[in-house]
């Protein structure tokens, strides 16, 4: 994933490894505030599905208590603000 994250910076996409995790973070959010293609993609890929299956399936393929428990030992917080500018150091 650093490389891919490399290859990114180089080409010029982004300015550094750190606005394009940021900027995954963005997409990531909206796509869940919203019924777009992307989600769908990432979803579908999440579940190992191959252009099946629904959107509402992720949630029976998440444990959410134990994303959030993570995210606060991994950050220290699961404020979204606190954690992108985390990201950007």
């Amino acid at each position: 994933m650093v490389g891919i994250l490399d290859s990114l910076t180089r080409s010029g996409i982004y300015s550094s490894r750190s606005e394009a995790i940021v900027d995954a973070v963005r997409r990531l959010t909206l796509a869940f505030e919203r019924d777009d293609h992307f989600k769908m993609l990432v979803l579908r890929s999440y579940l190992g599905k191959k252009g099946s299956g629904l959107i509402s399936d992720i949630n029976k393929a998440l444990d959410h208590a134990k994303i959030e428990q993570a995210v606060v030992k991994t950050f220290g917080t699961d404020d979204p603000l606190r954690i992108i500018e985390e990201g950007r150091r």
